[in-house]
């Protein structure tokens, strides 16, 4: 009887030793040293303080993970999401590693284990839905990550091919310059940066898009972001 009640002992200490440690490294907001801070852990440095520049009675912390506001502004992680409104914000895809947000003005769209939220361009968030990563659409026009495909007729548009891959990348490094030393890229990135500067030029931010999956219209085909077939 007295082993046992040791043995169920140890297992209950070790239970609260887990439990306390899980808390003690468990990433998220806390408010010390006078400032909210965003706190996370890696192998290579250990635990991370980053401070969030916001006032402490104004600070509050949502029910999404990772996720956070003030009076004007919703931040992700440690990042302040630029426009973002604080009223209306709302997760609305929380499956998987890439995931949806949308507030009163934009669509967001993020992945769950980086630091930055993307605008999806032109999205119009009272008709925006999720079908199959990384494809979503409005009522207007139908999108890969945060891309504008520029669909014909986005009512008949529809996945062939999902896929869990996706492209976080700076606008310098999608639209490439005319001026890249033909020797230091190959054929294809050449021909995908020229693709990039024409459809999609006006971009002056980051990208979040996938070169895998398939999407299609009746007279459109994608794969990806790109326009493969054209039989208008």
């Amino acid at each position: 009887m007295k082993k046992r009640l040791a043995i169920s002992g140890l297992i209950v200490l070790s239970f609260i030793i887990i439990l306390h440690l899980w808390n003690s490294y468990k990433p998220g907001f806390v408010y010390e040293n006078g400032t909210w801070n965003y706190v996370s852990y890696d192998t290579g440095v250990g635990r991370r303080v980053t401070p969030i520049n916001v006032k402490k009675d104004e600070f509050k912390i949502l029910k999404y993970h990772g996720f956070a506001r003030d009076n004007t502004s919703v931040y992700f992680k440690s990042e302040k999401i630029e426009g973002s409104d604080p009223d209306t914000f709302q997760i609305i895809s929380d499956k998987g590693r890439y995931r949806y947000a949308k507030d009163k003005n934009k669509v967001y769209i993020y992945a769950s284990d980086d630091w930055s939220v993307y605008k999806v361009i032109n999205a119009d968030p009272n008709s925006f839905e999720v079908i199959e990563f990384p494809y979503s659409k409005d009522k207007n026009d139908a999108f890969c990550g945060n891309l504008p495909l520029y669909v014909d007729d986005v009512s008949k548009f529809e996945v062939i091919e999902n896929t869990g891959f996706a492209v976080m990348s700076s606008v310098n490094s999608f639209l490439g310059t005319e001026s890249d030393p033909r020797d230091s890229s190959s054929e294809y990135e050449r021909n995908k940066h020229e693709y990039n500067r024409k459809k999609y030029g006006f971009i002056t931010d980051w990208v979040f898009y996938s070169e895998d999956g398939r999407a299609k219209t009746e007279k459109l085909k994608y794969e990806g972001y790109r326009l493969v077939e054209d039989n208008r």
